[in-house]
């Protein structure tokens, strides 16, 4: 794989081009009027969108810094510290991927100190396991976003009132898992703010077999929106999908009185309304071991407004967004505490 390719393919914006829609497979009483995939980020966040000055911009992090102190002097997790062996770590991922400078390394993006060995790498680059994303990827780029957003606020930035949780949050939920959920709903939880400080709760749920789904709730409305990623069976949605929307609405609306959301924020209560939004959907044979990816496409699409670059080759815009994903995971590479 070309290394200047790469990185040109990956700085660039994407833009999305869904395929034809079925109407088939989703309850109708559900379905959302289709809309341009464009303009899904803006109408996902119904709030008028000021224009923002220069320096809010979402600025990525670079791909590569040969001197990490002056990234490390920067906020990091409390179980990391500064490292004084980045000059003997791996350039990149692809390097520590092939020829890795220790079996595994630590990412600063995680909230504990979780080793990342070569299977993690080569399964998010899309070399082994077909590329199926597993829940540690998924979580990382969770955590990734969440400390984007941090770095946002600490530069006074507008417009982010929202959140991602991670993959775990939507087990908790429905195994009612108490104590675990409201430590994400009431800001206790770092580095997630508590639901009275944002308007939309984003969260990533497996279907079966490492295929992720993700969804969006307007808590002012009470709103649940599930973005699909392909156009499911009417057998597989009712089998594997709309129960787990189901247990969210029901389970989703039980955390909110939990935590007292409609008595301290003033807004009436109500039921949870569903929709479904096709603005994203692709083929079958191209989602093939690229759902992980796809939900984390949206991720970072539906809360920065950066455009989605999805070419006519669906599957090369994965391989380019795989190494960007990477990319922005070894960046934060850091060492654990001690003990």
């Amino acid at each position: 794989m070309d290394n200047h390719r790469n990185k040109q393919t990956v700085n660039d914006e994407y833009n999305s081009q869904p395929v034809q829609k079925a109407s088939t497979w989703v309850f109708q009483k559900w379905r959302r009027t289709t809309k341009n995939a464009s303009s899904s980020a803006s109408s996902a966040h119904e709030q008028p969108q000021e224009e923002q000055p220069q320096e809010e911009q979402p600025q990525e992090e670079p791909e590569y810094t040969h001197n990490r102190r002056s990234v490390h002097r920067q906020r990091v997790r409390k179980w990391a510290i500064l490292d004084d062996e980045s000059d003997n770590w791996s350039t990149n991922v692809e390097q520590f991927y092939l020829d890795g400078d220790a079996p595994f390394c630590y990412s600063g993006v995680f909230n504990t100190p979780l080793p990342l060995d070569r299977s993690f790498w080569g399964t998010l680059l899309g070399y082994t396991s077909n590329g199926y994303l597993r829940n540690e990827h998924i979580q990382g780029w969770v955590g990734r976003m969440m400390n984007w957003r941090q770095r946002q606020l600490q530069k006074v930035a507008t417009n982010m009132r929202w959140s991602i949780l991670p993959p775990q949050f939507y087990d908790y939920l429905v195994d009612s898992c108490t104590k675990n959920t409201v430590s994400f709903a009431n800001g206790k939880s770092s580095p997630f703010p508590s639901f009275f400080d944002v308007d939309y709760v984003y969260f990533p749920f497996c279907v079966e077999n490492n295929e992720w789904l993700l969804v969006q709730v307007e808590l002012r409305n009470v709103n649940l929106v599930m973005f699909c990623s392909e156009c499911f069976s009417s057998e597989k949605y009712r089998r594997a999908v709309h129960p787990k929307l189901m247990q969210i609405s029901v389970y989703f609306c039980a955390l909110l009185v939990n935590i007292k959301y409609f008595k301290k924020s003033g807004y009436p209560p109500k039921l949870m309304s569903l929709e479904v939004n096709e603005d994203y959907v692709q083929t079958h044979a191209d989602m093939y071991g690229n759902q992980g990816v796809h939900a984390c496409m949206l991720m970072e699409h539906l809360v920065t407004g950066k455009p989605l670059n999805i070419s006519n080759n669906f599957r090369e815009s994965c391989i380019a967004y795989r190494r960007f994903m990477a990319d922005q995971m070894y960046f934060w590479r850091c060492l654990p505490r001690p003990g």
